[in-house]
């Protein structure tokens, strides 16, 4: 039985009210893509159906759901529109970090009530952070900040590299209105353009002391927020693990769309004239039978992913080594598995998924552009995987080098 039938009512409730939407997402998707943001009518309903404020703490009139909702929910938006799963998913994810911050932070953040989308930023240039009496004055860009034309919040990732800083090196968290910033239209991609994941730029902001934390305080185990919400698990446990596996909802999303357009898309072919002859071509029935045999073999590393960290999670716990590099292996593999399934399609389906009208084509561009991402890097994932094995039979002859 699938663990996740077995999840409160709420988490079931929730996806309803996704897959209850995804008629009008569809419709959108292709708009989204050529405005290369996600459309004020989607934020609408994202924040009517509470899909924003699912990882909000209950005590500012957020769901305050548990990992697995948030992971499904961007996974059933992304077989529509892989950019609103990532929102959901990925910017979704942002109000867990404001939930761990210190709770005067929370008060402000969520004033005007739970439904606040907050964009984030982490790769920066020409960074400037001065320290000064009481607080900080900030210049730089920082790239990738997804949602941030509709953001009311935002939070950026600094470090600190002036010898002369008491902790240099050590990355700081700084908190803004997004007022505070300026947004420059870098955003021009080959996939994923609806997430409007544009750059921002900070003029010597000054940010006062009570808006900048320590990043490894804040995404590690116990953060100074976690006493303001005692129990929900994702203000608690250690962050990074589910931070980094975000995007296996979208990207198994984004492949099991693909494979539907491409199946109704053959279907419809099929039933023509000169379609007719599509079954008697073995190979098509192979390479269709390969791609759902991926999908079905990533689904099954989803659950597990998934279940993972719901349950190290509900039992307050941080990950092992071991589960560490086995769920970095995972994920990794889960990704390839989705990209080669829609390739495969893509061949299959030859001249007929390069045109516009075919929804093919944007998944298969978008889900290319969700596996580059640094978190699910192949290379990474597998040499620490590798490492790991080797340095466990060195110590333990006994071990056969397999890490479930």
């Amino acid at each position: 039985m699938d663990w996740m039938t077995e999840l409160p009512l709420g988490h079931h409730e929730t996806c309803d009210r996704v897959r209850a939407l995804l008629g009008r997402w569809r419709t959108l998707a292709a708009e989204t893509e050529r405005a290369r943001c996600i459309s004020q009518q989607t934020v609408d309903d994202l924040l009517a159906g509470e899909l924003m404020q699912l990882f909000v703490p209950r005590r500012y009139g957020g769901l305050q759901r548990d990992w697995p909702t948030l992971v499904e929910t961007s996974r059933i938006a992304a077989r529509v529109c892989p950019s609103t799963g990532w929102m959901i998913g990925l910017v979704g994810s942002h109000a867990a970090i404001v939930g761990r911050l210190p709770s005067s932070c929370q008060e402000k953040v969520f004033a005007d009530g739970p439904g606040q989308i907050i964009a984030t930023a982490s790769v920066s240039k020409d960074l400037s952070i001065l320290k000064v009496d009481g607080g900080f004055r900030v210049s730089g860009t920082w790239r990738f900040s997804s949602g941030i034309d509709h953001a009311s919040w935002v939070i950026v990732s600094v470090r600190r590299d002036n010898p002369a800083d008491v902790s240099p090196g050590h990355p700081l968290l700084i908190t803004l209105r997004a007022d505070q910033v300026q947004i420059e239209d870098a955003w021009h991609v080959a996939g994923m353009c609806g997430t409007g994941s544009k750059d921002l730029r900070l003029d010597d902001v000054f940010v006062p002391d009570d808006w900048v934390v320590s990043q490894s305080e804040c995404f590690g185990p116990a953060p100074v927020g976690a006493r303001h919400n005692p129990d929900g698990y994702m203000f608690d446990v250690e962050f990074i693990p589910y931070l980094g596996s975000l995007h296996i909802g979208p990207v198994l999303g984004c492949a099991e769309g693909a494979y539907d357009d491409c199946i109704a898309a053959l279907r419809k072919h099929e039933s023509t004239k000169e379609g007719g002859a599509l079954k008697a071509r073995p190979i098509l029935l192979e390479r269709l039978a390969e791609s759902a045999a991926q999908l079905s073999c990533a689904r099954h590393l989803y659950q597990a992913i998934t279940f993972l960290l719901h349950s190290a999670g509900v039992a307050g716990r941080s990950l092992s080594l071991q589960e560490l590099v086995t769920l970095k292996r995972d994920r990794a593999y889960l990704i390839r598995l989705c990209v080669q399934a829609v390739q495969r399609l893509v061949w299959q389906m030859g001249t007929a998924a390069i045109f516009d009208a075919s929804p093919v084509q944007r998944h298969w561009r978008d889900i290319q552009v969700m596996a580059s991402h640094m978190d699910v890097n192949w290379d990474t994932a597998m040499l620490a995987y590798g490492d790991f094995v080797l340095d466990q039979r060195e110590a333990d002859p006994a071990m056969n080098g397999y890490c479930t």
